[in-house]
């Protein structure tokens, strides 16, 4: 037995050691990180005055609700310097005007004059001429007497010589006309040109002084107010602070020396380490990764005297939180144990409890014909055609190597595929709308994988159908299009914009509508100044069809920012209800989060009237004769897409 031992303690130290080099070359399943928020931190590059803060430190605020109000005595004393620089040059050129204007009346005048005394001569020397000739024949009838022709040729060469005088007494007049003309031309162009580029100045101090009030950003609660009403705040001085009201963002920190497989857009999951452990663990997305090595903080030390280095890891909380913030927590990256998985399963349903999507589930779409698979229909548009009392669907996919355009029922079941024209050439179909007449289809214009942007993901297509046969079917690039007007429009912030999605080859539209003979084409990338959504509108429809050109303008730019955390949303898709215009938009991550907006067009003012977590909302239309808008859903490839009634408030029918 003695002999037996030493063998033993030699083999289990030898699996100690094994297991001891195994853990410290395995890949870390976790790391440690701290609870943070997002803040919106107010301060003006200008100074101000504070008029009244319309909200409390502590008092919970919702998105777009106004939480500031100042005012900047610059503004209005500029305002009024302008209108009198623009009321001067405006005085000067009409004086100016009018002098050069007077001079060329009085050279009109001196023209008319000179003109008529010449003329009178003529007329003189025409009648002198007809009386000597009438004198001539009389006298030669009489008594055969001859006049001499010298008399009559020399007043037909004077009235030879007053035509002349009368031809370059008008040119030389009619010259010192034109140099005058071209000098008031001259004096108006670039007071034009002063005067347009101080309205310019004029109208960006409007905009400016609209900005003085401020709305949140996100959902959230206020921070610190560090000013009274009354008080004159400094250029960049921090005025206000908004944060969100739980902690919706995680910073991590990985330990350089351990191989960890992160990534951007993976999910992990977030559980305190100091709450009890039967606590659910919270689901969250990696949002950025950083791309160099820093110290740790204080709190993911494990002692505070011996210093630690690590990459920042960035996590997006995607289910309700309940943390604090600063609050250590623990990051896992794959769920391992049955009991781990049965806790955020339960974590999410509890998370997910108020949100009406968990409430009223998504219906899937169905079919009745065996001919149609719809596990490859990709829902990415939705179009009811009140003419036909039916609905039809876009894919963005191709069904057998033809555009995906599917007739839905009243119910919206899939009946039927739309049968197009042989001599289509549409891909990635990504809108559909309806001017009354013909229904219009968009490609994406976005460019695929390989960085190509072929011919197919170009186009506009427009056509007529009756029993689900179309006709009258034209298609246009609107690629070109839009390039035509960029090169048109040089100077406008429309070519300044498609120059940008151009050149870094962002441009992408999922959405249009045509009203009015305008068509409307909202933009899912890029966006403008770095958050706002952009809709062009396009004047002339038929213009376009015809291969004429047309011009065009920036109609609406509108930051659909997430009301939890302030992040920019893509826009998807948008249909216009009278005054009304819903929109869609995605979140910018691989997490799934949709959301549906209300545009009142006529006073801008946004709302945000549902939350779709989990889906990605691709389409909307409107249905006039139950009042109700449908929503449909691209659940991936292989998947069968869903959709959702809803009333014009965003709730679920």
């Amino acid at each position: 037995m003695k002999k037996a031992i030493l063998p033993i303690f030699w083999i289990l130290a030898m699996i100690g050691i094994f297991e001891l080099a195994d853990a410290f070359n395995r890949k870390s399943e976790h790391f440690f990180g701290i609870a943070d928020n997002r803040e919106q931190n107010i301060s003006f590059q200008y100074p101000v005055e504070i008029i009244q803060t319309l909200a409390l430190e502590g008092e919970d605020v919702s998105q777009g609700m106004s939480i500031l109000e100042v005012k900047r005595h610059d503004l209005v004393s500029n305002q009024n310097t302008l209108d009198e620089q623009i009321k001067k040059l405006k005085l000067e050129k009409n004086e100016a005007q009018q002098t050069i204007t007077s001079q060329i009346e009085s050279l009109v005048a001196n023209k008319q004059s000179t003109l008529a005394d010449i003329d009178q001569k003529i007329h003189e020397v025409e009648a002198r001429l007809q009386l000597i000739q009438h004198n001539k024949m009389l006298a030669e009838s009489i008594s055969g007497t001859r006049i001499a022709q010298e008399t009559i040729a020399s007043e037909t060469l004077e009235i030879a010589d007053l035509h002349k005088k009368s031809h370059y007494a008008a040119e030389a007049i009619q010259a010192e006309i034109n140099n005058l003309t071209r000098q008031l031309n001259a004096t108006r162009r670039p007071v034009d040109a002063q005067i347009a580029e101080l309205q310019g100045n004029k109208t960006e101090l409007q905009r400016q002084n609209k900005s003085l009030t401020v709305n949140a950003q996100f959902n959230g609660r206020i921070g610190s107010i560090h000013f009274k009403p009354g008080d004159l705040v400094a250029a960049f001085q921090p005025i206000m602070t908004v944060n969100s009201a739980t902690p919706t963002n995680v910073k991590g920190f990985i330990q350089e020396n351990i191989l960890n497989e992160v990534r951007i857009g993976q999910t992990v999951w977030v559980k305190s380490i100091t709450l009890n452990h039967d606590e659910p663990p919270l689901e969250g997305v990696v949002e950025s990764l950083g791309n160099r090595i820093v110290e740790y903080p204080e709190r993911i030390k494990k002692d505070p005297l011996i210093n630690a280095w690590g990459r920042e890891v960035v996590i997006r909380l995607t289910t309700k939180s309940s943390l604090l913030f600063g609050e250590k927590v623990d990051i896992f990256l794959n769920q391992k144990e049955a009991p781990f998985q049965w806790l955020a399963l339960i974590g999410k349903v509890h998370a997910g409890a108020p949100d009406a999507r968990k409430a009223t589930p998504l219906n899937v779409l169905t079919t009745a014909n065996p001919t149609i698979n719809m596990k490859n229909i990709e829902a990415s548009a939705l179009l009811w055609n009140p003419k036909e009392s039916h609905y039809l669907l876009l894919s963005d996919e191709q069904d057998g190597d033809k555009p995906g355009i599917f007739i839905l029922d009243k119910n919206a079941a899939v009946t039927d595929k739309l049968v197009m024209q042989d001599d289509i050439s549409i891909d990635d179909l990504e809108s559909i709308s309806t001017d009354g007449e013909y229904i219009y289809v968009s490609s994406s214009l976005s460019y695929n994988k390989n960085d190509e942007l072929k011919s197919k993901r170009k186009k506009l297509l427009r056509f007529k159908y009756q029993h689900n046969q179309v006709s009258t079917q034209q298609e246009i690039d609107l690629f070109d299009v839009l390039t035509a007007i960029k090169d048109q429009q040089p100077e406008s912030k429309v070519a300044t914009f498609l120059t940008q999605a151009m050149s870094d080859h962002s441009i992408d539209i999922e959405s249009h509508f045509v009203k009015d003979n305008a068509l409307y084409l909202g933009f899912k990338a890029p966006f403008m100044d770095g958050s706002s959504a952009v809709i062009l509108k396009l004047n002339n429809v038929e213009a376009i069809f015809a291969g004429k050109d047309t011009a065009a303008e920036v109609w609406q730019t509108i930051a659909l920012k997430d009301p939890n955390t302030g992040e920019p949303t893509q826009l998807s898709d948008m249909v216009l209800v009278d005054d009304k215009l819903f929109l869609l938009s995605v979140a910018r991550t691989s997490a799934k989060n949709s959301y549906l907006w209300r545009v009142m067009l006529k006073d801008n003012s946004l709302k945000n009237l549902t939350h779709f977590p989990d889906v990605n909302a691709e389409g909307i239309t409107y249905r006039p004769d139950t009042t109700s808008l449908v929503v449909v859903f691209d659940e991936g490839k292989n998947n069968i897409s869903k959709y959702q009634k809803l009333t014009l408030d965003g709730v679920a029918q």
